[in-house]
C-alpha cells in the first residue's frame, strides 16, 4: 500500500501510472474553494469592499487609453491606427463587452485577488484579450518567485498549464509563490467583525420589542373572568395594523395603566459608527482618502484638493501598474520596432468646468483661445461676419504679459495712475502753471508702474502707457476747453 502526504504526490503517481479517475460531479475546484475560504464573496457581501474597490476600478476603467509614438526632437504623435490602437479601442470581442466593462472586471480581479490575467489571442483581422477570472488562475513559479506556468482550471475542474508569454499578467507581492496577497486577507478580522455586527443588529431588530410599552393591571382587580382576557386581547388588536381602528385611542379597563419600556434604539448598537470605521479601514488598505468615498465628511473648500489627490498619490500607483503591464507585453508584441507607448489620459479626468478650462488655458497661452464664432454656438447664437478672427484686447500685448490675467492687474494700475494724474494736472492748471501737461513724465511714470505692479515687460508697458496717455491727453484738453479755460499757447 502506498501513502501520499499531499495531493500533488497522488497526482504525480496517477499521471506516471496512466491511471485516470473519473469524477461524475467535479463541483467547485479546490483552488476556487481556497479562495472562497480565504476571502469569501466579499464583492457581494461586504459593502465597504465593494464601495472602495468599485470606486477605484470605475475611475481607472473610465480613463481613456491613448497610444503615442515618439518622434524626432522628442515630439509625441497620437497613433490612432494599427493593431495596438485597434486592440485598445476594442480589447474584447465578447458580446456586450465594452472596453470600460472589460478593464473594470480585470482591475477588480487585481484589487480583490492581487492578480489579474488575460489571454492574448490573434485573429485574422487583429488581436483580442480574454479575461481569465482570477479565482481560476494559479501561477506556478520557481524558487525565485518568477512565474513559469499559468495554471487555468475550467468549470469541469480540469487544469491546464500554459506558457506565460501568451498572457497579459499583473500580480502583486507574495511571501510564498507568485500569486500575490489579497488585501482582504489583511482585512479579514475587520471584515469578520463587521459581518458579526450586522448579524447581531439583525437579531436585535428581530427580537427587540416593537411597541415600547406594556399594560399593567392592579392585583386588586383579581383574575380575568372566563373569556374576558381573550375579549380584551381582541379589542386591543383592533388598534394594530389591519385591525380596523388603527390610529384610534383604545379605552382601558378600570385600574389599567400603560408603562413605557426602555426598548432598543438603533443608536444603541453604534450602527453608523461601525460602518464608517469599516469604510475607513478598507480605504486605508487601498490607499484612498476616506473623504473620496464618503467614509469621512469633507468640505466644499477642499473638494478640489481631494480631486488632485485622487489622481495623484491615491490612484497614481494604480495607473502606473496598469500602464507598465500593458507596455511590457503589448507594445513589443503588436508594434515591434516602433517607439510607441500606452498612456492613460489622466488629464481628461482632471478637467474642470468650462470656465476653469478657459481660465487656465488662456493663462497658459497668454491670450484668448476662442474666436467669437467658436463661442457663440455655445449660447445657441448664429455666427457673425468677421467672427473668425481672434480678438486680443489692447491690454494683452503678445510677449508683454505672462497671461491675460495680468491685464486685471494692469487695469488696477491704470485706474490708480489716472486718478493721481487728474488731481495733479487739475491742481497745476488751477494754479496757473503754463506747462501743466508733461507728456514725457506721464509716459515714464505709467511705464514704471505697469512694469513694477502689473509685472509687464518694459516694452509692452511703454506701448500701453502711450496708448493710455494719448487718450488722457485728448480727454483733458477737451474737458478744460469745455470749462472755458485754455491751456498754454501750444494747445
Amino acid at each position: 500500500m502506498t501513502y501520499f502526504e499531499t495531493l500533488d504526490g497522488l497526482g504525480a503517481h496517477l499521471a506516471s501510472s496512466g491511471v485516470t479517475v473519473d469524477n461524475p460531479d467535479p463541483g467547485i475546484p479546490l483552488t476556487e474553494w481556497t479562495d472562497m475560504l480565504d476571502r469569501g464573496p466579499a464583492w457581494s457581501n461586504q459593502p465597504s469592499v465593494r464601495k472602495v474597490v468599485g470606486f477605484i476600478a470605475r475611475q481607472l476603467a473610465s480613463t481613456p487609453l491613448h497610444l503615442w509614438e515618439r518622434k524626432a526632437n522628442n515630439d509625441r504623435v497620437r497613433v490612432r491606427d494599427g493593431a495596438l490602437a485597434d486592440l485598445l479601442a476594442r480589447p474584447s470581442r465578447a458580446p456586450g463587452m465594452t472596453p470600460y466593462r472589460f478593464w473594470e472586471s480585470l482591475l477588480i480581479d487585481g484589487l480583490i485577488h492581487d492578480k489579474w490575467c488575460a489571454r492574448i489571442t490573434e485573429h485574422f483581422d487583429g488581436y483580442e484579450l480574454t479575461r481569465i477570472p482570477a479565482r481560476r488562475v494559479k501561477f506556478a513559479s520557481n524558487w525565485l518567485g518568477q512565474i513559469t506556468k499559468v495554471k487555468i482550471t475550467d468549470n469541469a475542474g480540469n487544469t491546464t498549464e500554459e506558457d506565460p508569454a501568451g498572457f497579459l499578467i499583473d500580480v502583486g507581492y507574495s511571501e510564498r509563490g507568485a500569486n500575490g496577497t489579497s488585501p482582504l486577507k489583511t482585512l479579514a478580522d475587520i471584515l469578520d467583525e463587521y459581518t458579526e455586527a450586522i448579524a447581531y443588529r439583525r437579531q436585535v431588530w428581530k427580537n427587540g420589542a416593537r411597541i415600547p410599552h406594556v399594560i399593567e393591571r392592579p392585583k386588586e382587580a383579581g383574575k380575568f373572568e372566563d373569556g374576558a382576557f381573550q375579549r380584551f386581547k381582541r379589542s386591543w388588536s383592533a388598534f394594530t395594523r389591519g385591525g380596523g381602528q388603527e390610529g384610534g385611542t383604545p379605552v382601558l379597563e378600570d385600574g389599567m395603566t400603560i408603562k413605557e419600556l426602555s426598548s432598543f434604539r438603533p443608536r444603541d448598537t453604534l450602527d453608523l459608527d461601525g460602518r464608517r470605521l469599516t469604510d475607513i479601514e478598507v480605504t486605508s488598505a487601498y490607499h484612498i482618502a476616506p473623504e473620496l468615498v464618503g467614509a469621512r465628511e469633507g468640505t466644499f473648500a477642499n473638494i478640489k484638493a481631494f480631486k488632485e489627490m485622487l489622481y495623484g498619490p491615491n490612484l497614481g500607483p494604480y495607473y502606473d501598474a496598469w500602464q507598465q503591464a500593458l507596455n511590457l507585453v503589448l507594445t513589443p508584441l503588436l508594434e515591434p520596432g516602433r517607439s510607441v507607448y500606452i498612456e492613460a489620459n489622466i488629464e481628461a479626468k482632471l478637467r474642470g468646468s468650462f470656465e476653469e478650462q478657459i481660465d487656465y488655458l488662456s493663462t497658459a497661452v497668454g491670450a484668448p483661445i476662442m474666436t467669437r464664432n467658436e463661442a457663440r454656438p455655445r449660447l445657441n447664437l448664429s455666427q457673425i461676419a468677421g467672427g473668425d478672427e481672434l480678438v486680443t484686447p489692447l491690454n494683452v500685448i503678445l510677449g508683454g504679459q505672462a497671461s491675460p490675467q495680468s491685464g486685471k492687474a494692469a487695469e488696477a494700475v491704470i485706474v490708480r495712475f489716472q486718478l493721481r494724474q487728474y488731481r495733479t494736472v487739475s491742481s497745476q492748471k488751477n494754479a496757473g502753471v503754463l506747462d501743466w501737461w508733461d507728456r514725457d513724465r506721464w509716459d515714464r511714470e505709467l511705464t514704471a508702474d505697469l512694469t513694477k505692479d502689473a509685472g509687464m515687460d518694459t516694452n509692452a508697458a511703454r506701448s500701453l502707457a502711450r496708448l493710455v496717455n494719448d487718450q488722457a491727453e485728448r480727454h483733458l484738453f477737451q474737458q478744460f476747453q469745455k470749462d472755458g479755460t485754455h491751456a498754454h499757447e501750444d494747445d
